[in-house]
């Protein structure tokens, strides 16, 4: 009995030891992310709008390389209080993600045809999502959150899209930091998997090399998923 017992807790401790070492190594690897980021001023923006509006390319993330979306509350079009990831529900997630209106009309590229594919699809549809999150960080729009929220209802043309945009006013350095956002003037989408993690991203108008990678990323994670619920 005794030697069992040695036995087991060695196992326990080994095992114990090995989440701690990925915990610390998944923590050190969201500091350097965050270390590494570096907001851009206006001009620095404007300047890379001009040359194309794509801080970076498109990208399939491993499971080692995914990292977590960050929390952040949001208001639904129908007024209610939302958090993100939570809103997801365990879905595959396409997040498209704007602060300005210059970069929020590039994001209809990533959104329609996704929305396309997923809605020839029963089993897609069922285990993925679509999220188009506003963003107004400057505290005043507050005042003025029914408008906002009205004129975004008015731009729900799309029935398929309809209770998938989320409105955000206030600071959101953190989370922009997180995901890398640097640049206010484009817009973003991140692809999140039901953990919560980031296994997609990208920025600017999408190329067909792009939504090809998009999709392909999608159908893994949705097989994923189902291998998860034991479907």
């Amino acid at each position: 009995m005794l030697l069992r017992l040695v036995v087991g807790s060695r196992r326990w401790s080994s095992s114990s030891s090995s989440f701690r070492g990925a915990a610390r190594q998944e923590g050190l690897a969201e500091v350097r992310r965050l270390a590494s980021f570096a907001p851009l001023s206006f001009v620095e923006e404007l300047r890379e709008v001009r040359a194309g509006g794509k801080p970076f390319g498109a990208e399939a993330l491993s499971a080692s390389k995914g990292f977590k979306f960050p929390e952040l509350p949001a208001t639904n079009l129908d007024g209610s209080e939302v958090t993100l990831p939570e809103y997801f529900e365990k879905r595959v997630t396409l997040v498209a993600v704007s602060t300005r209106q210059v970069g929020a009309v590039k994001l209809a590229s990533w959104i329609v045809p996704l929305a396309q594919r997923l809605c020839a699809s029963s089993r897609a549809k069922n285990s993925t999502k679509i999220v188009e999150l506003t963003i107004v960080e400057n505290p005043v729009a507050r005042l003025f959150r029914s408008w906002f929220l009205a004129n975004l209802r008015r731009g729900e043309n799309d029935p398929l899209l309809h209770h998938s945009t989320l409105l955000r006013i206030g600071d959101t350095s953190a989370q922009r930091a997180a995901l890398g956002m640097a640049n206010r003037l484009v817009g973003y989408v991140f692809l999140v998997d039901h953990r919560g993690r980031v296994r997609f991203r990208a920025s600017g108008a999408a190329t067909d090399d792009e939504l090809a990678l998009l999709f392909d990323q999608t159908v893994g994670l949705v097989a994923d998923r189902e291998r998860s619920q034991g479907v």
